[in-house]
């Protein structure tokens, strides 16, 4: 993580969360060890999810 990104540790918790959604954890329980509110993971794994989906699409589009 560098200075010129300030959004790359927001970044890195979302994914952190969305990996420990996927892994079968539960909302309170991932709220519990990020010491945040379950709608803030909610929104973040949200975010995550949408953040993947998008580069997917890049490269699908890169593709053809």
């Amino acid at each position: 993580m560098t200075d010129d990104d300030p959004d790359a540790q927001d970044r890195e918790i979302q994914d952190l969360a969305a990996d420990m959604r996927e892994r079968g954890r539960s909302w309170a329980d991932i709220a519990h060890d990020l010491a945040l509110p379950e709608a803030t993971v909610k929104r973040a794994v949200g975010h995550a999810y949408q953040r993947a989906a998008e580069l997917a699409a890049r490269d699908q589009i890169a593709l053809f």
